[in-house]
């Protein structure tokens, strides 16, 4: 399967104070949907994330790098570590 490195959501995440994002999630979905779709933590797209992806207490994903199925529109949705929707990018 060919994926592509995400251009979101690799980089730190950091709250409105700029401390790091710790127990924030990132949710995927099918764009314009809330049908989840998988993501993957490495370039083979071989090993899928979890869903919601869990980001560390530097604000980073816990399970590495964030990679697309190529070709496929996502929706990611960031929220706080109580479900609170901070960003969507559809």
């Amino acid at each position: 399967m060919a994926v592509t490195f995400s251009p979101i959501f690799n980089h730190q995440v950091v709250d409105s104070t700029g401390a790091p994002a710790s127990g924030w999630k990132v949710y995927s979905y099918a764009a314009g949907s809330s049908t989840p779709l998988a993501t993957y933590t490495t370039q083979a797209g071989s090993v899928a994330q979890s869903n919601p992806i869990v980001l560390n207490s530097l604000g980073f994903p816990t399970t590495g790098q964030v990679w697309l199925t190529e070709n496929i529109e996502y929706k990611l949705v960031l929220t706080d570590a109580s479900d609170v929707v901070q960003k969507t990018e559809d």
